[in-house]
């Protein structure tokens, strides 16, 4: 009678589980979101952010045809001590270390100075760039600028897109305004994981489209403020794909990375296999010297060897900005440090201590890819790294 009785509660408790994970499937479908099992795997981390491509629908970027290996010159880093929190300094591994690096590249001169991978990871690893994704789509509209597929910063996207895919008050921002932040669409950049983060639904949808064509509201009237919106990339990017007639990935393997010399394949997360739109706001899947070789575009004057693929001065402009705050500041798709009034540098940033940073006067570029905190210590890292290309290039 036991065994019967424990039989009959088994098998209830099992139809309740199918119910209930029957409801959560409909309610998922309904939402646009990833599959249970995607969905359970980010809520509680079972993949390292940085591999997080792994669970998500992608479309390639194909390797150069003539790819173009970095030269390697390395620096002796022996007893390397950076800058850290309140005026402290720490050694180059335990900077390593208590930011979870997984790759860590620095480029002098166009050369490999030092080279470092975690266990389980080397050259030939493929890492999430989170929204490091946005400075690549930055210099994608700075290519569409220099062949004229679009003409100008300040046309209003409703020259590109439809009543049926973005609502009438957006018509009126302007390409100029998104890749500056400045274009007040209303979704809310919180993040933490819960679904209801307007930015983490983005994030997760599987219809982006739709996702797009449901928002209406306004934070402030286009132009007026700055507030960092994913949101802002994400169209941004559908306006490229408009204007050049092919898709996001499309255009990045063929105006960067072609010519760029790229030496692994790559790709681009997208919402779905059906949709097949990128995430653009996020998630480019790259090994950290094929990262490497965007930031050495800005210093090559928006070169790719003899080819220009942005304009010298699209190249120049993150330099020319200023920061005497003390906090950093966002322009045209890439991060400003503050006290930069020497070094001219800059960053692209992803939210789990990814990095593309550059400083022109060292001539250095620095990757760094991790598993690091959300948005956690970027300062005093890019402080780290702003020494670390003073060191290794003798300055």
């Amino acid at each position: 009678m036991a065994n019967k009785t424990f039989a009959t509660r088994a098998g209830y408790l099992a139809a309740v589980l199918l119910v209930l994970l029957g409801g959560a499937e409909v309610a998922r479908r309904q939402a646009d979101l990833p599959s249970l099992p995607v969905l359970f795997d980010l809520q509680f981390d079972l993949t390292p952010r940085s591999q997080t491509w792994r669970l998500y629908d992608a479309v390639p970027l194909a390797r150069s045809s003539r790819p173009q290996p970095l030269a390697r010159q390395p620096h002796a880093v022996d007893g390397l001590r950076l800058p850290w929190h309140r005026g402290s300094d720490i050694a180059l591994t335990e900077f390593l270390a208590v930011t979870h690096t997984r790759a860590l590249l620095v480029v002098q001169d166009g050369k490999i100075a030092f080279e470092h991978y975690a266990s389980g990871f080397d050259a030939d690893s493929r890492f999430a760039s989170f929204s490091v994704a946005k400075s690549v789509v930055a210099t994608l509209t700075g290519a569409a600028l220099a062949e004229g597929r679009i003409r100008s910063l300040d046309e209003p996207i409703g020259t590109y897109l439809g009543a049926d895919e973005i609502a009438p008050a957006y018509a009126g921002v302007t390409i100029g305004q998104l890749l500056d932040m400045r274009g007040g669409i209303d979704v809310d950049e919180r993040y933490g994981g819960s679904l209801t983060s307007p930015v983490v639904r983005m994030y997760l949808s599987r219809d982006l489209a739709s996702f797009i064509a449901r928002r209406h509201g306004l934070r402030f009237a286009p132009g007026t403020q700055q507030q960092y919106r994913s949101v802002d990339t994400l169209i941004l990017s559908r306006v490229l794909a408009r204007a050049t007639g092919q898709s996001l990935s499309q255009y990045a393997t063929r105006v960067l990375w072609q010519p760029l010399g790229m030496e692994q394949d790559a790709t681009w997360s997208v919402d779905s296999d059906e949709h097949r739109i990128e995430k653009a706001f996020c998630c480019i899947n790259a090994t950290a010297r094929d990262f490497a070789k965007l930031g050495l575009l800005y210093l090559d004057q928006g070169r790719a060897g003899t080819h220009q693929v942005v304009s010298p001065q699209w190249a120049q402009t993150p330099r020319q900005v200023i920061n005497g705050e003390q906090k950093l500041a966002y322009r045209d798709g890439w991060w400003i440090p503050p006290g930069n009034a020497g070094d001219r540098d800059f960053s692209a940033i992803g939210v789990f201590g990814q990095y593309i940073y550059v400083n022109p006067t060292t001539h250095t570029v620095i990757v760094k890819l991790s598993d690091h905190g959300v948005e956690q210590d970027e300062l005093p890292t890019l402080a780290a790294m702003r020494q670390l290309s003073h060191v290794m290039s003798g300055l």
